[in-house]
């Protein structure tokens, strides 16, 4: 892991130490306490599957119960088993097993109900996307068979493809991403089973996850896009992933953290997505059925502290307070979050509780809802795994010279 961050993302020295030979930055435990310590080591699968089941039966969310019916009435093999899949997958790559958290599972089942619950706004403009491709790739191949739309498509098992691509693909490098396919394949195409899915594109399972994944991009992309401003600005791979992610990841609450080196289009994707989410005054016909957003940037240095942090997270809850949470979101854009990791004030040690709770107290009792903010963390040097577990993480490496070409001819 350390090797393959090091080639894509940029560091500076911790004192003496680089810090490209960190994963973690740790204050160094007192002798006293040494015979204390225990390593509980990783959860085995069995664990984690068991976690796994109690985490879906808590899951309140009407729409993730309906999927979950929808799979039983159709005898499809049991959604969670994508879930261990993956567990399994990663966790038996030592170099990735850091990244590795049950929270995965939860995020998992909260964005495949999400797309579920917009299945009606989001699906027929991506079969719509895919009907025109079909075209441009007809007219430069009359005999290359093309998928068949239709219209009563399985909305149940894309949604779960397209959440088992936000929170688990999106995060990997290419090449990982190739084989992570390939090694839950079967298990997409059991899901898949003998639904309208399996007739709606006649392909494997892993070419169905990308498939479906890089036309939810594109029609979000063109959504945001299509603006009189935006039209010289190229839609590159890293915009599309990071424009698609921020929209998925600020429609639900979910953290994300963004870290790519500077011209990596993060700062330019917060732009365009915050423009695009005015709520019933949004321009695109799909934004306005979605949650309107305000933003409030910070911008991190080595200076900042665990107080200037938290006063932005405050100032958003307040600003929900007394709105239709349903319908209004605040979004905390914490920019050069990465000069506040390696501050010596140790700031970003109050996002624990904050991204979880949305809160900084020590209370048992349950924070009001409108405490729960969106998160963007955007970063150019890699930052504490155990910060990115708690929300979703996208890696932007170097640009491929086909993408620069790309790019230079828009």
């Amino acid at each position: 892991m350390l090797a393959k961050i090091d080639e894509v993302i940029l560091w500076y020295n911790r004192g003496q130490i680089p810090t490209r030979h960190l994963v973690y930055k740790v204050k160094a435990l007192s002798q006293s306490l040494l015979s204390l310590v225990w390593d509980f080591g990783t959860l085995n699968s069995a664990s984690s599957q068991s976690v796994s089941r109690t985490l879906k039966r808590n899951v309140e969310d009407v729409y993730i119960h309906k999927m979950m019916e929808t799979f039983n009435q159709a005898n499809q093999s049991n959604p969670e088993e994508l879930s261990f899949g993956h567990q399994a997958a990663v966790m038996a790559d030592i170099d990735e097993c850091s990244f590795v958290s049950l929270r995965d599972v939860q995020r998992l089942l909260v964005v495949a109900g999400w797309f579920y619950s917009h299945r009606n706004l989001i699906f027929p403009a991506i079969d719509g996307l895919a009907h025109e491709s079909s075209y441009e790739l007809n007219s430069d191949d009359e005999e290359e068979q093309t998928p068949t739309i239709n219209p009563n498509g399985d909305y149940t098992t894309r949604s779960l493809v397209l959440a088992i691509g936000v929170c688990y693909v999106v995060r990997l490098e290419d090449s990982t991403r190739t084989a992570y396919a390939e090694f839950i394949k079967e298990k997409i195409e059991t899901l898949i089973g003998d639904g309208p899915s399996k007739n709606l594109y006649k392909m494997s399972g892993s070419d169905f996850l990308f498939h479906q994944l890089d036309l939810c991009q594109d029609m979000f992309i063109n959504e945001v896009m299509n603006v009189e401003v935006y039209k010289n600005i190229a839609k590159s791979k890293a915009l599309k992933e990071n424009v698609f992610m921020m929209i998925v990841s600020i429609q639900n609450r979910i953290p994300l953290f963004l870290v790519g080196k500077p011209g990596s289009s993060k700062s330019l994707s917060t732009k365009v997505v915050i423009n695009a989410m005015k709520g019933k005054s949004s321009e695109s016909s799909i934004f306005r059925e979605m949650k309107r957003a305000y933003m409030v940037s910070f911008q991190c240095t080595r200076h900042t502290t665990s107080v200037g942090i938290g006063s932005v997270f405050n100032h958003c809850a307040d600003f929900q307070e007394g709105q239709d949470l349903s319908a209004f979101v605040s979004v905390v854009v914490l920019d050069n979050i990465q000069l506040a990791e390696y501050s010596e004030n140790m700031p970003l040690k109050t996002l624990h509780l904050l991204l979880e709770d949305g809160c900084e107290g020590n209370s048992i009792a349950p924070e009001p809802s409108y405490m729960k903010c969106a998160f963007v963390g955007i970063s150019n040097w890699a930052l504490d795994p155990t910060k990115m577990n708690r929300g979703l993480f996208v890696q932007r490496g170097t640009p491929k010279p086909l993408e620069l070409e790309q790019i230079a001819k828009y």
